[in-house]
């Protein structure tokens, strides 16, 4: 039990067959359950929102693969926004990355943190922080921004937007994974009127009934 969850351990391969998982993480046992339980006060207590963060969703696993397989991110500063249960964070820290967990929910933290602390080294480069991505606190620059499918209301764009401009450092990186939902389509214009550069966008496939997975590499110019 974890943050009053009940919980099980799930691995997460290398891209090497031959060697070790990369990394770990506690998963809810029951994820549907926290939506199948939520009363009508606690939706209007939570500003409508939904306890989304038990699940590992189809977006978070399509970045997790594109950063296990990418190059090593020794030394870099990373933030996982809307992190969930961690798992994209997590992926990066075991690349090597000094990674800011940053979520509205605390349960979710309280699960990162447990997740990162059963890792030995890794969580020494692991940071927990609790809040709004709406009114955030004082999180500093990030060399690269995390972010898998938090563009589920077509709202979150525009705080999103400003939540990167202000946190990302010069030349920083967003990588960020969609299932090609309508709510995010306006996104990259909304970006580009920000000031923020796209350096790429790809269709990932992903393996039914997942819908396709929409990559965006974003960058926030030297002089921006």
């Amino acid at each position: 039990m974890i943050a009053g969850l009940r919980v099980k351990w799930r691995d997460f391969p290398s891209p090497d067959a031959d060697a070790a998982p990369a990394f770990g993480i506690w998963v809810v046992n029951d994820p549907d359950g926290l939506l199948d339980g939520m009363t009508q006060e606690e939706f209007e207590r939570s500003d409508e929102r939904m306890p989304y963060f038990g699940m590992i969703w189809a977006a978070g696993e399509a970045l997790v693969d594109r950063l296990l397989k990418g190059p090593a991110l020794d030394g870099m500063r990373l933030l996982d926004l809307g992190c969930g249960l961690g798992v994209c964070g997590l992926a990066a820290a075991a690349r090597g990355a000094h990674v800011t967990f940053f979520d509205w929910e605390p349960r979710a933290l309280e699960i990162v943190t447990a997740s990162a602390q059963r890792q030995g080294e890794l969580a020494a480069r692991c940071a927990y922080v609790v809040g709004d991505w709406r009114t955030p606190p004082a999180l500093g620059r990030f060399d690269r921004i995390l972010a898998a499918d938090v563009l589920y209301e077509r709202r979150n764009g525009a705080a999103v937007v400003q939540l990167l401009v202000e946190h990302l450092a010069p030349r920083g990186e967003v990588w960020l994974t969609d299932p090609s939902r309508p709510q995010a389509r306006d996104f990259p214009a909304l970006a580009a009127a920000a000031g923020l550069e796209l350096l790429g966008r790809e269709v990932l496939v992903a393996p039914p009934p997942e819908p396709a997975i929409t990559f965006l590499r974003l960058r926030r110019p030297a002089a921006n």
